[in-house]
């Protein structure tokens, strides 16, 4: 949970905490979340332990065994095609359409003004921004213009910085996946 809340971009972050709260994602969400999870190192088995851990608060072991293990193994390449699946990058995560209920995708370019200025708002408090208020009105400024992939590197940038203000991170970075955007983040901590 603290390497989720320290490293995890915003789309990942978002998507735990929906499972947190209702134990339960949709289609889409359970597969961009758990490739993702595979793709930054979650063993098979951890995967089915942690999806079983959440399911099970709504549904019977038996149901999730049925409707849901097999898709975890499926995602795995253990079953079915035996496929090896890569996780989504920010390019069809952007282009992804999320319904109702359902919390896939870009919060950059998916969620509405006022849910993305709370879900960021709360973020750069709790990350301690500096000129929080203004640091918002910058990345809603990119979002406006859809420039998504900007206010997520800009959204990194503003929360890993030292004490004195400045920042580990390459300037250059452009974030294309929320892997990167998760190995980057670590690669921060590590050398701090």
């Amino acid at each position: 949970d603290a390497a989720a809340e320290r490293s995890f971009p915003p789309c990942m972050r978002h998507m735990k905490r929906v499972l947190d709260r209702d134990h339960k994602l949709k289609h889409w969400g359970r597969l961009q979340y758990g490739l993702f999870l595979k793709a930054v190192g979650i063993s098979l088995d951890d995967a089915l332990a942690y999806w079983r851990a959440h399911f099970t608060k709504v549904m019977t072991d038996k149901e999730f065994d049925s409707g849901y293990a097999y898709n975890v193994r499926h995602a795995y390449g253990k079953v079915g095609k035996r496929t090896d699946y890569s996780s989504y990058g920010c390019v069809k995560l952007i282009k992804s359409r999320p319904g109702a209920g359902e919390a896939h995708g870009c919060p950059f370019a998916h969620f509405g003004a006022a849910q993305l200025r709370a879900m960021l708002g709360a973020e750069l408090a709790r990350k301690k921004v500096p000129k929080a208020a203004a640091a918002l009105d910058e990345l809603l400024g990119l979002v406006k213009g859809s420039h998504y992939q900007i206010a997520c590197k800009r959204h990194w940038e503003l929360t890993h910085t030292l004490p004195d203000g400045s920042s580990l991170g390459d300037t250059d970075l452009i974030i294309q996946h929320p892997v990167q955007y998760y190995e980057e983040s670590t690669r921060f901590y590590v050398a701090r």
